[in-house]
């Protein structure tokens, strides 16, 4: 059957950079494409699909890692990760297949109620995890945060 002349016609408001790509990759459009870091990697990498089990789990630890800067001593950090899990396999009891798939401790910068009392540190732990809820259905990739205050003893109370 030949091909009809609109069909040949051109359309300027499409005829911007071609952002298709080859069977079986995604297509970036320019704007949004990753920058290179100073050695020539990708700063920024996509994330694996879900479903993509434990084997994916660094890769998201290393995508959460760089969506905010280390502003914790790394003892502190430390503390802070071991006691968001702890907190979050507790609040996670009636599941199964419970793992952590990611986490990172950050100061929390959020703006206090009364800006002239005095606060104590604020820290906030963030999950990525996977498990299975009690009616069976298992998901990865779920987010959660847990956020805790500094005593004056420098040991951490959760408070939400």
């Amino acid at each position: 059957m030949p091909t009809s002349p609109a069909a040949a016609t051109s359309h300027p408001e499409n005829d911007g950079p071609d952002t298709t790509a080859p069977a079986g990759m995604t297509a970036i459009p320019p704007q949004s494409a990753p920058q290179a870091s100073s050695a020539g990697e990708p700063v920024r990498q996509e994330l694996p699909p879900p479903g993509s089990g434990p084997a994916a789990d660094p890769l998201i630890q290393q995508a959460l890692d760089q969506a905010s800067t280390r502003d914790l001593p790394a003892d502190e950090e430390q503390r802070l990760l071991d006691l968001g899990r702890t907190a979050w396999l507790g609040e996670t009891a009636g599941y199964s297949q419970v793992r952590i798939q990611a986490a990172t401790a950050r100061r929390d910068n959020t703006p206090a109620v009364d800006p002239h009392a005095q606060h104590p540190l604020r820290a906030v732990v963030r999950l990525v995890w996977a498990g299975a809820d009690p009616a069976g259905t298992f998901l990865d990739g779920r987010t959660a945060t847990v956020t805790f205050a500094q005593n004056g003893d420098r040991s951490w109370t959760r408070i939400s």
